[in-house]
């Protein structure tokens, strides 16, 4: 790690909990996790106050922030990131982003075999991507709802985060790694660090989530400008 980088803020607002973690002083760090539903707009600031606070240092001491991309919740990304950007433009410092993705082929790393990755999307339908050797495709990645899935893969090892498949089928214990997904912000901050220490900063004007649907919002709005 760069010794000029020593205190770092990792967001993770892509599930209806809120995930955080301050790195500081360059061998410290205190989390935080908060059922956040809709609310993560209402929170996040306060939240981020509070670990600093804890940490005992300032906000302009921050050098770094590493935020999650997704895919997950749209509206709780877009709130993520928008604060991620919004401190980062503030202070002059740079993001670092790190998707769910990533994250599951890194605490994966050791399966020899192809593993889907599973992320909650919106009602019966979820993101699905697979990881195999710590290599992952985003090309790969789309959505099935159950029906599909059942169709399509009911013989392949998954992970799922934030979504219990043996409710929905039988006999596929044998086939999920999804304990092996728990995960917390401190997680995000590991890989985040790689990234930093690689050089491996975002764009902010371009920062996105990782989707490949757009929302509903968005797709009123274009309905609205078409008119």
């Amino acid at each position: 790690m760069n010794d000029s980088i020593k205190n770092i803020l990792t967001i993770d607002s892509s599930s209806n909990v809120l995930r955080l973690a301050l790195s500081y002083n360059g061998d410290r760090l205190v989390k935080s996790e908060e059922p956040a539903e809709q609310s993560h707009g209402q929170i996040l600031l306060k939240k981020v106050d509070a670990l600093f606070e804890s940490a005992g240092i300032l906000k302009t001491e921050l050098d770094v922030i590493i935020v999650s991309t997704g895919p997950g919740s749209f509206t709780g990304l877009r709130i993520g990131i928008a604060a991620a950007k919004g401190i980062a433009v503030a202070l002059g410092i740079q993001i670092v982003s790190v998707n769910l993705v990533e994250l599951a082929a890194h605490k994966l790393q050791h399966e020899e075999d192809e593993i889907l990755i599973i992320v909650p999307f919106k009602k019966d339908e979820f993101f699905v991507v697979p990881v195999s050797d710590n290599q992952y495709d985003l090309s790969r990645l789309k959505t099935l709802t159950l029906k599909n899935y059942i169709e399509n893969c009911p013989d392949k090892k998954f992970a799922a985060y934030g979504i219990d498949l043996q409710s929905y089928f039988d006999n596929i214990a044998h086939l999920d790694y999804s304990e092996k997904l728990l995960y917390d912000a401190s997680d995000l901050n590991i890989i985040g660090q790689k990234k930093i220490e690689q050089g491996s900063f975002e764009n902010i004007s371009l920062l996105e989530p990782l989707y490949i649907q757009k929302s509903q919002a968005e797709i009123n709005f274009d309905l609205k400008n078409k008119k």
